[in-house]
């Protein structure tokens, strides 16, 4: 129950994004603060140490550099293209991740890997030459995606010998305070947030610590207790929840071409057959061997 519920609250990111009327470096430097600040009580809250000493310090505030890239190109691809089209992309991060983690792995990458990374480029390009209105959207969505994959990968291996909330506080942290030197040095800062309108705040404020600080615990809670196959093929009904709750409150605006929806269904089928591989894979590997006859 919970893990679906933080799935259906990652959903509501991109709607977010099209609902708060700000640019998307002020969405991201304002999501960057308030989520870190959540981290910082929750972590309080925990007792969970947020201490600077460890050797993969500037590993973190690196994968912050990428997380930054990330969320930027997101809430443009909503912004220039529209939320159905960002979520759509998105959503190839998982096979992304399989198509990258090898670099970082050393494993060969498999052939049914490569099939599925072709079929869902295939997808994309048909979206691409269907959606022509939102084809900057869709180029700065994949863009999203990869870099998505990108740091999943690196924060993959971080966590096997650090704290994942300390690593999300430092991560989250440098990546708001670099866009914020980044915003000051241009005299672009946004406003304090109670200046704002109460649409946009509740926004904001949804969005920091529902959708990230709330999420973000959540998901090392359900870690404990769920497979992480499990986790992962729940997590590919994200975009289903974005594409559905933005029909509903643009239904003008977020509606695409039919050939779009066969293109996202494509995606999310090769998400859930690579899921559904790397299950069978799994499986395999914890297999008892059978004890010897003697």
């Amino acid at each position: 129950m919970l893990l679906h519920l933080t799935v259906f609250i990652w959903g509501w990111t991109g709607i977010l994004g099209k609902w708060i009327d700000q640019s998307a470096l002020h969405i991201v430097y304002t999501r960057c603060i308030i989520a870190s600040a959540g981290l910082f009580v929750v972590a309080r809250w925990l007792r969970r140490t947020l201490s600077p000493r460890t050797p993969d310090l500037m590993n973190y505030l690196l994968t912050g550099l990428i997380i930054l890239g990330h969320w930027i190109t997101f809430y443009l691809s909503v912004k220039l293209g529209s939320a159905s089209i960002a979520a759509a992309c998105l959503s190839t991060s998982t096979v992304i991740t399989a198509l990258i983690a090898p670099f970082w792995s050393g494993k060969r990458t498999s052939r049914f890997e490569v099939a599925t990374g072709i079929v869902i480029i295939g997808a994309l390009l048909l979206m691409f030459g269907l959606e022509t209105q939102y084809r900057l959207g869709l180029v700065l969505g994949v863009v999203s995606a990869f870099l998505s994959a990108w740091f999943n990968v690196v924060n993959g291996h971080l966590v096997q010998r650090g704290d994942a909330m300390r690593i999300g506080f430092y991560e989250l942290l440098t990546a708001g305070a670099v866009l914020g030197i980044w915003l000051a040095m241009h005299g672009d800062l946004p406003v304090p947030l109670w200046e704002l309108p109460p649409r946009d705040i509740i926004g904001h404020l949804i969005l920091g610590l529902v959708c990230t600080t709330f999420a973000f615990t959540a998901g090392i809670h359900v870690l404990k207790q769920l497979t992480p196959f499990t986790v992962i093929l729940t997590v590919n009904l994200e975009p289903v929840y974005t594409i559905l709750i933005a029909l509903f409150l643009w239904p003008e605006s977020e509606r695409m071409h039919p050939g779009s929806y066969f293109g996202i269904a494509l995606i999310l089928l090769c998400i859930i057959l690579n899921g559904r591989r790397q299950r069978a894979l799994d499986a395999k590997m914890v297999k008892p061997k059978p004890l010897a006859q003697g």
